[in-house]
């Protein structure tokens, strides 16, 4: 039986700032061969795997740090080869591992701590810290799928041990859930049983690289804030990167197009599509985000002015947003002025997104727009109303808006965008008209 301790990541000969995990091997007769991750980590130009620690030479490094290192990377491989027996699996040899750096760290007769569960410190920063619903709902939403995923990581794949901890959570480990992730969609149909009872609007969909983005970003926001708590030194973020959103240039109705949802009949629908239609229309001419929308009260309009703090953004700069009522806006608000309080109908996301698309192909917006796929990630062709949702009302008041004022803090100031945010600053690019404006001042 051999022990050895060995990393899987180089970095560039001049860098040294990169960090490799150290992982420990265990080969034994009859096909042993098992690894486990350890949270000790070293740049990769200073790793001798002779050695089992560092090179002999390493300028920047006090010698102390090396010392307690290599001493750690030894005392493994010894405790490992003292308790190894035959039989032992991964499972084994993790907890060991797991074992040395936090004594303890098992209780309850040795099941895992529940304090050092991924999902539970996800859910713990966000009962913990004041966040805009949409940020506390997206926290929230990650414990479903980390404990889902590690459910189906029991149910499905039968690790019956399997858990994300904030202390022993790998690269690979991340990059396995992003896998899963991508994939589940696919798993729904796979295997029924298991996702009974779960709302398809939660697993059904396929998940693009942005939202993906957005799942690990809050994840490493946790695991940093772990580590500021002093529960853990694990980082798997160093050797995982998260892959940047990308965004195609905003498309939104032009002010005919809109007249044109405005006053079209459609008494052809069911009469909740007017209901619709009013609500889209209403956003339309404010500019609010739909989550911001859904809470707005009479209190909220004040001489003809909407005034509201965009819950998206409060948390950081919770700057109150201003914007005065059209001719429009009011006659739609004249319509709904018998509710108790509400502003306009209350209506849930998924229904209003697949509301908004029926009407605009009812009333015939299907003026070809350019959209990033959110699989492969390049610019497809389709229809306006097929890729039309609710931020396209909110992008409908911003473009058009910038194509009369061309004042980007004014418009900002209406919108709720942040002083240099770069979801607004992509309105720049889009406006041809503007474009060959000032072309023409050349003469």
């Amino acid at each position: 039986m051999k022990v050895t301790a060995f990393i899987r990541k180089t970095a560039a000969k001049n860098n040294v700032t990169d960090l490799a995990r150290v992982y420990f091997r265990v080969r034994d007769k009859g096909g042993v061969d098992i690894k486990a991750a350890s949270e000790l980590s070293i740049n990769p130009n200073h790793w001798s795997a002779e050695r089992q620690g560092y090179k002999a030479r390493v300028a920047f490094v006090s010698d102390e740090k090396k010392t307690a290192f290599d001493r750690d990377v030894q005392t493994l491989i010894h405790l490992i080869t003292e308790e190894y027996h035959r039989g032992v699996d991964g499972g084994w040899l993790q907890s060991l591992i797991e074992e040395y750096h936090h004594p303890n760290i098992n209780t309850r007769g040795g099941n895992r701590s529940e304090e050092y569960r991924l999902a539970y410190q996800c859910r713990l920063y966000a009962e913990s810290h004041i966040l805009a619903n949409d940020t506390l709902k997206h926290h929230l939403s990650n414990v479903e799928k980390i404990e889902r995923y590690e459910r189906f990581q029991h149910e499905i794949m039968h690790r019956r041990g399997f858990a994300l901890c904030i202390d022993t959570i790998t690269a690979d480990n991340l990059r396995d859930f992003h896998t899963w992730l991508k994939e589940e969609h696919n798993f729904v149909e796979q295997f029924p049983l298991f996702y009974e009872g779960i709302h398809p609007s939660k697993v059904a969909q396929v998940r693009s690289e942005n939202c993906l983005a957005g799942v690990f970003y809050k994840i490493r926001t946790v695991i940093k804030w772990c580590i500021k708590k002093g529960m853990t030194r694990n980082n798997p973020f160093d050797q995982y990167k998260i892959a940047q959103p990308m965004y195609g240039d905003p498309f939104y109705l032009t002010l005919e197009e809109r007249d044109k949802v405005y006053y079209t009949d459609l008494s052809g629908l069911h009469p909740s599509y007017t209901v619709f239609r009013d609500i889209f229309m209403f956003q339309c001419m404010i500019g609010c985000r739909a989550s911001d929308l859904n809470r707005l009260t009479k209190d909220n309009v004040t001489d003809g002015i909407v005034e509201y703090i965009p819950q998206k953004t409060k948390g950081v700069h919770p700057n109150t947003v201003r914007v005065p009522l059209n001719g429009k806006a009011t006659a739609i608000l004249e319509r709904y002025k018998d509710l108790d309080n509400a502003l306009l109908p209350r209506f849930s996301m998924y229904n209003y997104n697949m509301k908004i698309k029926k009407i605009l192909k009812y009333v015939g917006i299907d003026r070809m727009v350019i959209t990033l796929d959110p699989k492969t990630r390049k610019d497809v062709s389709k229809p306006l109303y097929e890729a039309a949702t609710s931020h396209t009302a909110r992008k409908t008041f911003i473009g058009n808006l910038y194509r009369q004022v061309k004042d980007p803090s004014l418009i900002a100031s209406m919108s709720g965008h942040s002083e240099g945010s770069r979801a607004f600053a992509r309105y720049r690019k889009i406006d041809d008209k503007m474009k060959k404006e000032l072309v023409n001042l050349l003469g």
